[in-house]
């Protein structure tokens, strides 16, 4: 297990990848299908990781025959969550993409209380609901009459549901011990979506679009499979399993300020006063449950 520092850093650099990673979907959204996208992006990522995990496949079969559930739910929330991120910037921005994944640690934090108990203190939970409001005056983009009539963007209601899936993935991965090396988990990950996606992918093409090969659209997919499917998702198994889901998750706070970032530089997207005050909301909710935990952990270091 690596150092505390240096999954810290393995961290960040992640953030930046995944940032990126929603900017790149958004820029190629008219030249690329996004289940096309979400379909190559998995087999490249199986491709370039087979020669690597060939010969640990025969001993990992074993945990296959026998911690199949749980390698399942890791592997379909794994490409629940990043095929749905893809499709939500076909009906959003990458800004508010980026901004509705900030809210991913108070999802986790959600996630690990209700699949493994995990203790929510009183300021914990008001710091959840208030990262929900964020989320809801970012969707509603500050108007109450979208909200009194339900009529929200679809692209950020489904970056919601992409981030519940990537929060179920954080959960599952620091609660099973028994699990393969980093590498062979994320080769099944891979080969779970390229299976997963395959039939949506078929649908897609014959009834709605059809995915012309281009440079940009090619150039798209080994982006977004190398430094998202392989880089990003590998070093992201390696920090949750040396500092945990929950406290890995605090480090998710960077994907929208990489993602904005990226997205007013390379896109010239527009940051609205909605953005600004659901952020704000995000981050005031995962402050008040940080503030909490280190509270917690120096009174047990007192005692």
């Amino acid at each position: 297990m690596i150092s505390h520092p240096t999954a810290y850093a393995f961290l960040i650099f992640n953030m930046a990848l995944w940032g990126s990673t929603l900017v790149v979907a958004r820029a190629t959204y008219e030249i690329i299908p996004p289940l096309a996208l979400a379909f190559w992006r998995w087999v490249v990522a199986v491709v370039v990781l087979l020669p690597f995990v060939w010969k640990q496949l025969p001993a990992a079969t074993d945990y296959l025959r026998q911690s199949w559930r749980s390698l399942l739910v890791l592997c379909v929330a794994m490409v629940v969550g990043s095929t749905l991120a893809v499709v939500s910037v076909n009906y959003t921005t990458a800004l508010n993409a980026s901004l509705i994944n900030g809210s991913q640690p108070a999802i986790t934090a959600l996630v690990a209380f209700v699949v493994i108990r995990e203790r929510l203190e009183l300021v914990r939970g008001i710091g959840i609901a208030i990262a929900f409001v964020g989320i809801v005056v970012m969707i509603a983009q500050g108007d109450i009459d979208i909200l009194r009539s339900m009529r929200f963007n679809v692209g950020d209601l489904v970056m919601v549901i992409a981030v519940v899936a990537w929060a179920v993935y954080a959960v599952e991965l620091h609660r099973k011990e028994d699990q393969p090396g980093s590498e062979v988990l994320l080769f099944f990950i891979a080969v779970s979506g390229l299976i997963g996606v395959l039939p949506f992918y078929v649908v897609e093409t014959i009834y709605i679009r059809e995915f012309v090969p281009s440079w940009p659209g090619i150039a798209a997919i080994f982006y977004i499979s190398f430094f998202a499917s392989i880089l990003a998702v590998g070093l992201w198994n390696v920090a949750i399993r040396s500092v945990g889901a929950t406290r890995a998750a605090q480090f998710i706070n960077l994907i929208p300020v990489f993602g904005a970032t990226f997205a007013m530089i390379f896109l010239r997207e527009r940051l609205y006063l909605f953005h600004i005050a659901g952020a704000l909301l995000v981050f005031a909710g995962i402050f008040l449950a940080i503030r909490k935990r280190a509270a917690s952990r120096a009174e047990r270091s007192a005692a």
